[in-house]
């Protein structure tokens, strides 16, 4: 069988990049005949997929497939409304315009465009969200509820654990208990509350501690907001942002911290999650979005953004060792529903839905 895929960009290190790729490699292995096609790409995905301009618009025979994935605006979309094949969307969520309105118009208009245009992408033969949350979304939206279903991220969590060398940065800032986020310096983050919340926790409960961003910065006024927060806290020695960072070293920082705390205000997924429970690390998270579906009772939820409670929460993982193996045992369990081997039957089942016959 034909199945194709088409998406916005490829790229090294991309989490909706690393799941196209890992849904080729899978289809392959079943034995059926697989090409990506993406609207632009770096140079590492210029070798793994091949430019939407190649595809055989209106070439598609009836049996074939094309998986859409959606995550952004992008003009290829009517590439998938034309397409003669059956057609799969996969939906990754688009931030809601108004976490940007302040920072970046250009972006919050173009979040805007996206979200607009979900309705518009029903009427296939099957619409897949990435967690529960993005499945409702799409119901929501429009789409047919019997013709939804999910299909979690393919996390190469074991290939991270495997992931070896790095660590230096972490090695020379780290001392006494390590706070860690993970995830694009993005409004809808909202790591300004994460400083906050920390703050809170290295003044008042524990002064021998580090918090670490992780991640790109990637809207100017925001991350001069974060800046502004960390020198007016004197934060200065107690808080690092790293930028983007290699494979190497976010396996450093996962295996180096003490708890990840998250403050997110919308997630489609949260790969990062995933990342912390495959560590043994615990997570300290705002109850928002995706979060609960993904955490699905794991971890320590919290539905009230009140920064003393978050900063007790964090010392009582330090310090209450029953606690801590509870929640890290929990955690243990519920990574079993991301596991490859999961995650292929998720696709396995979600292909016989529309062709009649399974991966």
């Amino acid at each position: 069988m034909k199945v194709r895929q088409l998406c916005t960009r490829v790229e090294f290190g991309d989490a909706v990049s690393n799941h196209v790729l890992e849904i080729a490699r899978t289809l392959s292995s079943w034995g059926h005949d697989t090409e990506v096609y993406t609207n632009t790409s770096d140079e590492y995905g210029s070798q793994v997929s091949q430019p939407d301009c190649e595809y055989p618009a209106g070439a598609e025979a009836p049996d074939e497939v094309l998986i859409y994935h959606y995550s952004v605006w992008c003009s290829n979309y009517e590439m998938y409304l034309a397409s003669a094949a059956r057609r799969i969307l996969v939906y990754h969520n688009i931030t809601p315009p108004e976490y940007f309105q302040a920072y970046d118009k250009g972006v919050a208009s173009f979040c805007g465009i996206g979200r607009e245009l979900l309705p518009k992408l029903a009427g296939c033969d099957l619409a897949l969200g990435d967690s529960e949350f993005n499945r409702l979304e799409l119901v929501a939206g429009g789409f047919d509820e019997a013709a939804t279903g999910v299909l979690p991220i393919f996390v190469d969590y074991d290939g991270l654990r495997r992931a070896d060398g790095g660590g230096e940065l972490m090695r020379s800032r780290a001392a006494g208990f390590n706070v860690l986020f993970v995830g694009r310096m993005v409004p809808n983050k909202r790591v300004e509350d994460v400083l906050r919340a920390f703050f809170y926790y290295n003044r008042c409960v524990n002064s021998d501690s580090h918090l670490f961003l992780v991640g790109a910065s990637w809207v100017d006024r925001y991350n001069a907001q974060l800046q502004w927060l960390i020198d007016s806290f004197g934060l200065w020695d107690r808080v690092t942002m790293t930028g983007r960072v290699s494979d190497a070293d976010l396996a450093a920082f996962y295996r180096g911290s003490d708890v990840f705390l998250s403050m997110s205000e919308h997630e489609g997924f949260s790969v990062p999650l995933v990342e912390s429970m495959a560590f043994d690390l615990p997570v300290l998270a705002y109850s928002s979005t995706a979060i609960p579906f993904t955490l699905d009772g794991a971890g320590l939820a919290f539905d009230r953004k009140e920064f003393p409670m978050v900063g007790e929460a964090l010392e009582s993982l330090r310090t209450d060792k029953a606690m801590r193996e509870a929640v890290i045992a929990g955690q243990r369990e519920r990574l079993s529903a991301f596991s490859p081997e999961a995650v292929r039957s998720s696709l396995s089942e979600a292909l016989e839905r529309v062709t009649g016959a399974a991966g």
